[in-house]
C-alpha cells in the first residue's frame, strides 16, 4: 500500500513536537540540578546553627580557637601548621567579668545570661586569645567533655557525623568538614590538654553570701598561654601598634593582651588622636594584617595623613572603634 503524504508528514511533526519535548525536560530538569547544586554550595558557607554569620571562613591558614560546650567548658585550638591540637578546660567556678555590662559572674552562669554567643565572649576576654568559633554538644548523649569530642572525631571517616543531630554551632558546615578532616590527621602525641585547676594559676575566694569561686592573675594565665600563639602570626613578626579610639580607659592594653598572646609584635599601646566610630586596621600586605581584620571585623581605611600613623614606627595600625567596645 503506497504511503500518503498526509501520514508522513504527520509523523514528522510527532517526531519534531516529541524532540522539542524532551528538550525542554531535559533543560528544566538540568535547571532543578543546579539550582540543587548551589543551594547545596551555599549552605556549605552558611552557620549549621545559627543566622548569625562570621565575617570570615577558616581555611587552614591560621589556628582555630573553638569553645567545645559539653557538661563542661574547654577552649579547643587546632594548629594547622604543626598539626596539633591543645585542650584547655576552664572550671564552671571560675569568677569572671562578663562583657555587655553583666557584671562578674561565676562561669556556669553565664550561658543562661547570653547562650554560646556571650559565653564565647566571655572566655575570648579572660584568655585573651581570639574564639573563632563554637560546638554546642551539651545535649549530646556520652559527650561529656572535649576530649571525647576530639576521640570521635579522630575515629573512621564516617564518625563525628552523628553529632550533628546534637550540634549547634556558627561554624558552617563547610568549616566542620575541613575540622573533621585535619584532627583525623593528628598524631596522638601532638594532642595536648591542660586544665586550669592542675596549672595552680587560679586562687580560691570566697563572695560576700559564702560562695566558693576561682579567680586568675592576667600575668599567671598569659604565661601558660604559649601553645595558643599561632605560627603563621608569629613568623611574619610583623610590628604592631594598638591605639584606643574610644573614651574607654584602658581598652588598647586589653586588646593588645590579645593581640600579644596572638603572636603579634606589639610595639605600641597609646590613645588616638581622634575617636572612631568604627574599628580600623591598616598596614603592610601580610597574613598577619588579615588575621587581625578577621578578629577585629575591620571595614574601614586608615588615612595615610593621620597623625598616629604618621608617628608610629609600627608596620601595622589597629585602631580600636565605639564598634568594638560593643561586641
Amino acid at each position: 500500500m503506497p504511503v500518503k503524504w498526509k501520514d508522513v508528514r504527520s509523523k514528522v511533526k510527532v517526531r519534531k513536537k516529541t524532540r522539542l519535548a524532551l528538550i525542554v525536560l531535559g533543560l528544566i530538569a538540568a535547571f532543578i540540578i543546579l539550582s540543587w547544586s548551589v543551594q547545596f554550595v551555599r549552605s556549605l558557607f552558611m552557620p549549621v546553627s545559627t543566622t548569625e554569620r562570621r565575617n570570615y571562613i577558616w581555611n587552614r591558614q591560621f589556628n582555630i580557637n573553638l569553645l567545645i560546650r559539653t557538661t563542661q567548658n574547654a577552649i579547643l585550638t587546632y594548629n594547622p601548621k604543626e598539626e596539633k591540637i591543645i585542650i584547655i578546660n576552664i572550671p564552671d567556678e571560675l569568677f569572671l567579668e562578663v562583657p555587655f555590662g553583666f557584671g562578674k559572674w561565676q562561669l556556669r552562669s553565664v550561658h543562661g545570661l547570653g547562650g554560646d554567643k556571650l559565653l564565647k565572649a566571655a572566655l575570648t576576654d579572660f584568655l585573651a586569645i581570639p574564639i573563632d568559633g563554637f560546638l554546642d554538644l551539651s545535649t549530646a548523649k556520652n559527650i561529656n567533655s572535649a576530649s571525647e569530642v576530639i576521640n570521635t572525631l579522630r575515629q573512621n571517616p564516617f564518625s563525628g557525623f552523628n553529632l550533628l543531630s546534637s550540634l549547634k554551632t556558627d561554624l558552617t558546615l563547610w568549616e566542620i568538614l575541613q575540622l573533621k578532616i585535619s584532627i583525623s590527621g593528628v598524631r596522638f602525641d601532638k594532642i595536648k590538654e591542660l586544665d586550669l585547676v592542675g596549672l595552680n594559676i587560679l586562687e580560691k575566694e570566697n563572695l560576700a553570701d559564702g560562695t566558693q569561686v576561682l579567680t586568675a592573675d592576667p600575668v599567671k594565665l598569659d604565661s601558660v598561654l604559649s601553645d595558643f600563639v599561632d605560627p603563621t602570626v608569629s613568623l611574619e613578626h610583623k610590628t604592631i601598634a594598638v591605639f584606643n579610639a574610644t573614651d574607654h580607659p584602658q581598652f588598647a592594653n586589653k586588646w593588645a593582651r590579645l593581640v600579644a598572646n596572638l603572636g603579634g609584635n606589639v610595639i605600641i599601646i597609646s590613645n588616638a588622636d581622634k575617636k572612631l566610630d568604627k574599628t580600623k586596621v591598616a598596614g603592610e600586605k601580610s597574613l598577619t594584617l588579615t588575621r587581625l581584620m578577621q578578629i577585629f571585623g575591620s571595614s574601614g581605611r586608615i588615612s595615610p595623613s593621620d597623625e598616629d600613623t604618621a608617628s608610629s614606627r609600627a608596620q601595622i595600625n589597629l585602631f580600636l572603634g565605639e564598634d568594638y567596645f560593643k561586641k
